[in-house]
């Protein structure tokens, strides 16, 4: 049975709400401050697993009070989290804050995943060529690369989420056999401006899709996504499902849809479509994995 393997980032977020963001020096009162389980490669692997696939999870949390507890909250989801293991210092974080017109501003501390590294799971976890192995930016670029290389040696592809946006080496990107990226991530992985209308951003996806990911998406928020595949390119609309509470983790579970699609056999503009039904519902509810509990089930072929 096909598998997403996520090796990635796992924080405590911090969660407070405002009626509007702070202008610099200037206090706010919030309200509903909440901790609960985040990190971009932990809620790409809920959003996979509540997609309806199998998912392991390679990572790692602190020795501080946080750490069991979002080893609880990730295995929760439905995820396997026998490769999580855990390292001396403090936990991965993110200070969030939600604005009342349900955009978000985030602020991360590594933590325990400037330690990821795939090397402790090789031993035991073996990717199949049907296996989706999905990558994020925040764990070193060195893990990075060695997941890829670990991935391609079993036949496994592979999907980088170049978020956030970094310098990447050329040769790495011509390995990565799908790209997902915003279109702020876009514009700087090009060092071109941000696309400002679907049309300007499939030329984007064409231009990353020349740097060599067989498959690129890229993300527009309310605009949907724009897709290059091969010699092909277009546009995917975004689904107005009901009232946005909190985009909060809308890009990871469109990964992770993403990722389960891909792994189910689907081609890759039936996976976007999926990917983007997930981000499009998981705005409605606030948090991020926590929203995910409503996600449409992806269907094989």
């Amino acid at each position: 049975m096909a598998r997403v393997i996520v090796v990635g980032s796992i924080n405590q977020d911090v969660t407070v709400t405002v009626d509007r963001f702070p202008d610099p020096g200037e206090t706010l009162s919030g309200s509903s401050l909440t901790y609960s389980l985040g990190g971009k490669g932990a809620n790409q692997a809920a959003g996979a697993a509540h997609s309806g696939v199998a998912v392991a999870f390679v990572g790692a949390v602190g020795s501080d009070p946080s750490g069991q507890r979002l080893r609880s909250d990730l295995a929760s989801h439905g995820v396997d989290v026998t490769h999580l293991r855990e390292v001396d210092g403090p936990s991965g974080t993110a200070l969030i804050t939600v604005a009342a017109s349900g955009e978000n501003t985030i602020i991360l501390d590594a933590g325990a995943n400037a330690s990821v590294t795939v090397e402790p799971a090789k031993a035991s976890l073996f990717p199949s060529p049907a296996d989706i192995v999905v990558l994020q930016a925040e764990i070193p670029a060195e893990a990075n690369d060695a997941a890829l290389a670990w991935a391609h040696s079993f036949g496994a592809r592979v999907v980088l989420n170049l978020a956030p946006a970094r310098p990447t080496d050329a040769a790495f990107m011509a390995r990565i056999d799908i790209l997902v990226v915003n279109e702020t991530e876009a514009g700087l992985t090009l060092g071109t401006p941000t696309p400002s209308n679907p049309t300007q951003a499939i030329g984007i996806a064409r231009a990353l899709r020349a740097l060599g990911p067989e498959h690129v998406m890229v993300t527009l928020g309310a605009d949907g996504a724009a897709w290059a595949s091969g010699s092909e390119a277009g546009h995917c609309p975004a689904l107005t499902l009901g009232e946005a509470v909190d985009t909060t983790g809308a890009g990871d579970a469109c990964v992770g849809a993403l990722a389960a699609a891909m792994a189910l056999g689907k081609p890759f503009v039936e996976a976007v479509a999926d990917g983007i039904r997930a981000g499009s519902t998981a705005v409605l509810a606030p948090g991020a994995a926590p929203s995910y509990a409503t996600l449409p089930r992806v269907t094989r072929r």
